[in-house]
């Protein structure tokens, strides 16, 4: 009897090692092997909708809300639907919830959605 309870215990520890081995195996997320390539893009950050176009004077007001402003410099696309419109770039002029970005190319035009 005291065999059978033996083996009984053995067997119980090494079956629970297993499925704690198993588990941990399972969830570890595999870390990218060196050279690998991911194939995670990050999707566009939404940062507004053009508001106002200067031609003349070559810039866009962007209404950002209450969104995520973006540091002076930055490239922005304006898309009108899924087409893009124009390229922009932030001005260091910023009065919430209104940014200013100078047309680098294309043309944008108002209600064009703002992507960083």
């Amino acid at each position: 009897m005291r065999i059978a309870r033996r083996s009984f215990f053995r067997f119980s520890a090494l079956l629970l090692g297993g499925v704690f081995v198993f588990t941990a195996c399972a969830l570890r997320k595999s870390a990218p092997r060196h050279g690998a390539v991911s194939s995670h893009v990050a999707a566009p950050l939404r940062v507004g909708t053009v508001a106002l176009v200067n031609d003349e004077m070559h810039f866009v007001l962007v209404d950002v809300g209450s969104l995520y402003t973006p540091a002076a410099g930055t490239a922005l696309k304006c898309f009108s639907g899924r087409t893009e419109t124009g390229i922009v770039a932030v001005d260091a002029a910023k009065e919430r919830p209104f940014i200013v970005a100078d047309i680098v190319k294309g043309e944008p035009k108002v209600g064009d959605q703002v992507e960083e």
